[in-house]
């Protein structure tokens, strides 16, 4: 028989798979806003992230109501606690998709100033880790959530071999530093977002094993 409390809990859950899936959206169209050079597509990513921002103060409030009203213990505990940071992680990522779309508004129609390969490249593995925590959330799976944790490191290769092929090219083309520079925290943000993805998947293997692998791996 469901208990209040187990339904409540699947509202939270639902309502977390929501902000995954908005997030997700904000990501794919920021970068895809920065390889066309698409301020008006990018104003849209930008003005979005403000239902991101309310669907993270109204899934905490839902997160603290059940701390204080049920007094959860053991593993429902443990997975509001992990869905209240998730949460934090989520809408983070959300605002990083808004600074990938502010470097297409500096671009302005102009062609980047090197093919983007690389950052397309980022974003995707980034959208697959933050796939695979909910599912291992939802699979119960801790190691497909620690097979995540493994995968941050492609992200940050990709980044440094992007930021070392725009430092030449802003030395060689002084006149391309503004675009170059544009491209440059675009990546950083997707690497921010690996970042993210990573602390997702970790709340993840504390939520389904009870133990605090941060720092660990």
């Amino acid at each position: 028989m469901t208990t209040h409390l187990q339904m409540e809990l699947e509202h939270i859950k639902s309502r977390l798979f929501e902000m995954t899936d908005r997030a997700i959206e904000s990501i794919t169209k920021s970068v895809d806003a920065l390889k066309t050079s698409d301020p008006r597509a990018a104003a849209v990513v930008i003005e979005n992230d403000t239902f991101i921002d309310e669907l993270e103060k109204s899934i905490d409030e839902e997160c603290v109501k059940i701390l204080v009203t049920r007094q959860p213990a053991a593993v429902d505990l443990r997975f509001v606690l992990s869905m209240l940071k998730i949460n934090t992680d989520l809408e983070r990522i959300g605002d990083l998709a808004t600074t990938i779309a502010k470097q297409a508004i500096i671009l302005d129609g102009r062609s980047p100033v090197k093919p983007l390969i690389d950052i397309p490249r980022m974003s995707e593995i980034a959208i697959s880790m933050i796939k695979d925590s909910l599912s291992a959330i939802t699979e119960g799976d801790s190691k497909k959530a620690k097979a995540v944790i493994a995968r941050d490191s492609e992200i940050d290769e990709l980044n440094v071999q992007i930021f070392r092929e725009l430092l030449s090219i802003m030395a060689e083309s002084p006149t391309k530093i503004s675009d170059a520079f544009a491209l440059i925290m675009a990546a950083r943000s997707l690497e921010r977002i690996g970042d993210h993805a990573t602390n997702i998947a970790e709340r993840a293997v504390y939520f389904i094993e009870g133990i605090d692998i941060r720092h660990t791996l």
